[in-house]
């Protein structure tokens, strides 16, 4: 989130561990849009994206469900952004920022949901709705504390499953009440996500632990009437942190300097603009994501490589050898070093100019932020508040 919302790599802002915090000094898109002049707001259900950890700059109104012991309900946070929303959007320009975190742990839709996946009312297994992240955190322990049988593995995919259709009907919901207000088509729709899950595909659980497709590939849909054509897709890799510079521009506002995305204005337009298509992850600082087309390198701290190609191996089971494919791994290895020896990341193709880096903060952490987080699956703080549990 931190790379979305400042439009910077993790090695410019830092934001990388449990107790990082995102440094003041970086332009988040509501100081941008803020400073342009318009109403900005952010409605957050996501314990990390909060003021403990430096996410309250730039909004006029700023909530976050969880610290302020909220419900995190996508029903009531749609509902509180749209109440906003009719109370700002007659007299300005307006910058909504809403992150929900109903399809994340813990797996507990309503039941109607659930159901339409898992109807079984004599489940009587260990899969436990107000339970799964702790499951889950077991089931992720080398070797396992917890293993899941077929039946188990139903439930938990169908406790998922539920969760991301009852968003879904939350999010329909919101739509239609900007309808009525008559905002539908003089607003531009971002809708993204910052990590998918992973259900036993590389032999593990959840998220946080590893770089494969299904936890970092994730949709990015814009709808912008009048400029995108419905159900067009862009067959080109991108990169979440492009969000940043394309709303920017798409609303005529100035990009900042320091923004190292790149504005996608050009897909939209169905004119792609030049250069390589490639996009980057870092896992904490010992493993290195560049995927180009259909092959995807992993850069491993250990000085070894993983090379998988995606089109004939889109569940990533096979590794490749490099001197086998020389012309891809060529590419991928020249513009990981490029990107990484840039000494100016926004122009990182281009070399030149001089390396920002922003001082790592650290975030407020305490037995409740810790508590708070457990909450969502995020166990790391136990090490520091092992009473947190």
């Amino acid at each position: 989130m931190a790379s979305i919302l400042t439009s910077t790599f993790p090695a410019t802002h830092g934001a990388k561990n449990d107790a990082s915090r995102l440094p003041q000094t970086l332009d988040t898109l509501g100081e941008v849009y803020q400073g342009a002049g318009f109403q900005t707001a952010s409605f957050i259900a996501n314990g990390y994206v909060s003021r403990a950890f430096g996410f309250d700059q730039g909004w006029n109104h700023y909530t976050n469900y969880i610290r302020e012991q909220k419900s995190t309900e996508a029903e009531n946070v749609f509902g509180e952004a749209i109440e906003w929303m009719e109370e700002h959007h007659d007299d300005d320009r307006m910058f909504v920022y809403i992150q929900t975190i109903d399809p994340h742990v813990p797996y507990d839709p309503p039941d109607e949901y659930l159901h339409q996946y898992d109807s079984r009312t004599d489940y009587t297994g260990q899969v436990q709705n107000r339970r799964t992240h702790l499951l889950l955190e077991d089931a992720k322990k080398n070797p396992p504390q917890v293993t899941f049988d077929a039946s188990d593995r139903r439930r938990l995919e169908a406790l998922y499953d539920g969760e991301v259709s009852y968003h879904d009907a939350q999010l329909a919901h919101f739509m239609e009440k900007m309808d009525e207000m008559g905002l539908t088509e003089n607003t531009i729709f971002v809708i993204t996500s910052d990590h998918g899950e992973e259900f036993d595909d590389h032999g593990s659980w959840g998220h946080g632990h590893s770089i494969f497709q299904e936890l970092i590939q994730v949709p990015l849909i814009v709808r912008w009437p009048g400029v995108t054509q419905p159900g067009s897709r862009v067959p080109q890799v991108v990169s979440t942190m492009d969000v940043g510079p394309t709303i920017l521009e798409a609303t005529g506002v100035d990009v900042p300097d320091s923004y190292e995305g790149r504005s996608l204005m050009g897909f939209l337009r169905g004119a792609p603009p030049p250069g390589p298509y490639v996009a980057f992850s870092d896992f904490q600082e010992n493993r290195r994501v560049i995927r180009g087309g259909d092959w995807k390198l992993i850069l491993r701290s250990s000085l070894t490589y993983v090379l998988f190609d995606l089109e004939a191996d889109p569940g990533e089971r096979n590794e490749l050898n490099g001197r086998d494919n020389p012309i891809a791994m060529r590419y991928l290895r020249v513009m990981s070093g490029q990107q990484l020896g840039a000494s100016d990341r926004t122009r990182w193709l281009q070399g030149g100019g001089e390396a920002v880096r922003h001082a790592q903060e650290a975030g407020e952490m305490n037995e409740e932020v810790c508590r708070q987080l457990v909450a969502l699956g995020y166990m790391d703080c136990l090490q520091q508040f092992p009473g947190a549990i």
